[in-house]
């Protein structure tokens, strides 16, 4: 899955939760450590803080929003990011800025065909 370094950020942040099941925070591990921010594009990303569960992403330069890289996901992770932002989208949370990464995931195929 191709993710820019908004994208990998609004995951860590937004779409993964701090609390899951056992099995889920497995999935949760292993996606934070492939989407991992390494320290040189931290400091490209600017997060506040604005209270109530609720934060905001600048970033320092517009490659920030356009440069992506292959994260290669497992179906299993996939799906759980999947069902990760149907729960946001359930629940009203999309916003303007957040759509394009939600969308990106909804729409990104499984690899593998599910059997009938």
């Amino acid at each position: 899955m191709k993710l820019t370094l908004k994208d990998r950020a609004l995951i860590l942040n937004t779409v993964l939760p701090q609390f899951d099941t056992r099995k889920n925070m497995e999935l949760k591990v292993s996606i934070d450590r492939k989407i991992t921010i390494s320290e040189v594009d931290q400091k490209r990303i600017v997060v506040k803080d604005l209270g109530g569960s609720q934060i905001n992403i600048g970033f320092t330069d517009a490659a920030a929003i356009t440069e992506t890289t292959d994260i290669d996901l497992t179906d299993e992770e996939l799906s759980y990011l999947k069902e990760r932002v149907d729960f946001i989208d359930r629940n009203g949370m999309f916003s303007e800025f957040t759509m394009p990464t939600y969308i990106k995931i909804l729409d990104e195929p499984l690899s593998e065909e599910p059997a009938l």
